[in-house]
């Protein structure tokens, strides 16, 4: 009976912490009522599947996990990015303290003292860490929430998440370790483990190819600026050889000399292009861009003649997207445009780091005629919707989605 007590207060204080810190990170009013809401959620479930789910007790560590992640995840359905981000950070804390504590540190006790203290022991590796870092996360919340916020701005969101998953992995490994017999939730384990390792590394891939962008881009802009740094010189002395004209009042001469210089001056372009194939047809689309001064990533891997669609309607519904593009940088940013063989089906992604599309113009965005700009003479609003007839009457689809950092059109055509 002392011992279901003593696991009784152990989840109380656990709930506790979890709402608390979730709480802390998400608002700043005090609403303890929300905070007491929270903690009895938390501590239901906590009960509800250890009590009267009869499941083995290493799965109801995965499922614990993720009811009280769906949880949260319901209590701010309106910011869920940062209820995960919250929730998982807490939970990589508590699994930290768990392999600690309650694994290590009280194993190591059973095996050197008496059974008659495995009540002391409990209090003393469960109870009183779990009270000091209630302490704790009341002292330094603000260093917490600025964990968080920072958690949110590199957008490391995801990789919290996994990572809160992959304690789970570890802790239900050394359940198992305890339950031998049981070899069926040992395989579904080490499966698990597997898949998280794949998502980490899938996950690490993704940001090493973006690198791999930047570092294409940065390199043909090192370029550009030593090309600038050059005519910056010669333009330099011509313009001091132009003064000194100037002050000898040889003005025929200076008149000859702008005259030469105008005549043989070539427009430099400002923009960057990183393609791998200039002759391709992605390369042609985006031109007008790289003649706007927008920087362009261009990453061509498929070959469009396995499509039933036409060279010319495709380059319609690139250049159309491009356009709209061009449009909304400006002149100042970057689209990279990305074609690529799935299931299939050839995929073209063109993303751009313009203004953030609103919602309610998303749903409207391929109607005939729809645009956000003054149409008085009714001649914008149908680049966007013809590259949508386009696409649908090939059997394709086209997507949107546009956030505060990125714009993308996805276009996917079946292959033959």
């Amino acid at each position: 009976m002392t011992l279901v007590i003593i696991n009784m207060i152990t989840e109380v204080l656990q709930a506790i912490i979890l709402s608390y810190a979730v709480f802390h990170c998400m608002e700043k009013s005090k609403n303890y009522i929300k905070i007491i809401f929270l903690v009895i959620l938390y501590f239901i479930i906590g009960q509800v599947i250890n009590k009267f789910v009869v499941l083995d007790s290493a799965l109801n560590i995965l499922i614990i996990h993720t009811l009280t992640l769906l949880t949260t995840i319901g209590v701010y359905k309106n910011n869920i990015k940062k209820a995960v981000a919250a929730h998982s950070m807490i939970y990589i804390i508590f699994g930290i303290y768990t392999i600690i504590f309650s694994n290590l540190i009280f194993e190591d006790m059973i095996g050197s003292l008496p059974i008659k203290y495995i009540y002391y022991e409990k209090i003393l590796v469960q109870i009183i860490p779990l009270i000091l870092m209630i302490f704790g996360i009341k002292k330094y919340k603000d260093n917490l929430k600025q964990i968080h916020n920072y958690i949110l701005h590199e957008k490391f969101s995801n990789i919290f998440l996994i990572i809160s998953y992959f304690m789970d992995c570890i802790l239900m490994s050394y359940v198992l370790s305890m339950n031998v017999e049981n070899l069926f939730l040992q395989n579904i384990v080490y499966i698990l483990f597997s898949i998280f390792c794949m998502v980490i590394i899938a996950y690490f891939g993704r940001i090493k190819k973006k690198s791999e962008q930047i570092y294409q881009l940065n390199e043909h802009l090192e370029i550009k600026n030593n090309e600038l740094r050059k005519i910056k010189h010669d333009y330099g002395a011509q313009i001091s050889y132009l003064y000194g004209l100037c002050l000898m009042k040889r003005f025929d001469d200076l008149k000859k000399s702008l005259k030469d210089i105008i005549s043989n001056n070539d427009a430099t372009p400002t923009a960057v292009t990183v393609t791998n194939n200039e002759k391709s047809l992605l390369a042609a689309a985006l031109r007008p861009a790289i003649d706007k001064g927008i920087h362009v990533i261009i990453e061509d891997k498929c070959d469009f003649s396995l499509i039933n669609m036409n060279e010319l309607d495709l380059f319609r519904v690139v250049s159309n997207i491009v356009n709209n593009a061009v449009k909304a940088l400006n002149g100042k940013g970057l689209i990279i445009a990305k074609s690529y063989e799935y299931l299939g089906n050839v995929i073209i992604k063109i993303e751009n780091n313009g203004p953030k599309i609103p919602e309610h113009h998303l749903r409207n965005i391929f109607n005939i005629g729809f645009t956000t700009k003054e149409n008085s003479d009714k001649n914008h609003g149908y680049g966007l919707s013809i590259a949508s007839d386009l696409v649908k009457k090939n059997n394709g689809k086209i997507k949107v989605r546009s956030n505060e950092t990125v714009t993308e059109f996805k276009i996917i055509l079946p292959i033959q």
